[in-house]
């Protein structure tokens, strides 16, 4: 399975260690295609590439994504962007969202029966049912 994985990079890092403990427990389910996500130095090493080479790269990897699986706590243009490129795509959506941290995440993603929307108190909540969560959606 070739999972891809949306996080907030520019919107704030807030969720960082979330996003590294997602990124090891989706890597036993398949091939992670953007774990950079959770690298902490990742936007430094983004400075010396063009904005379009990402965005290629990026697009690449969304097309290739059998799931896309999203942390969307901290609102992000990049992830929404994405999230509407994969639907546009009929790619398969997870978001996931802390609910202690935010009441609510947008309407669209909320109302868009076609992205799979859980929200958790504890990453652990969801690392235990990950299994479930991509076989069964």
């Amino acid at each position: 399975m070739k999972i891809y994985f949306s996080g907030s990079i520019y919107g704030g890092r807030q969720k960082l260690q979330t996003y590294k403990i997602l990124v090891k427990e989706l890597q036993k389910y398949g091939e992670v295609l953007d774990s950079e996500v959770a690298d902490s130095q990742v936007i430094e090493k983004e400075n010396d590439v063009t904005d379009e080479s990402i965005f290629k790269k990026l697009e690449q990897k969304l097309n290739q994504a059998d799931i896309i699986f999203a942390e969307l706590t901290i609102p992000s243009l990049g992830v929404g962007y994405e999230l509407g490129y994969a639907d546009s795509h009929d790619k398969k959506i997870v978001g996931i969202y802390d609910k202690t941290a935010v009441q609510k995440i947008t309407t669209m993603v909320r109302g868009n029966k076609r992205i799979k929307v859980i929200p958790y108190t504890d990453i652990y909540e969801i690392i235990d049912n990950l299994g479930n969560i991509l076989e069964n959606f």
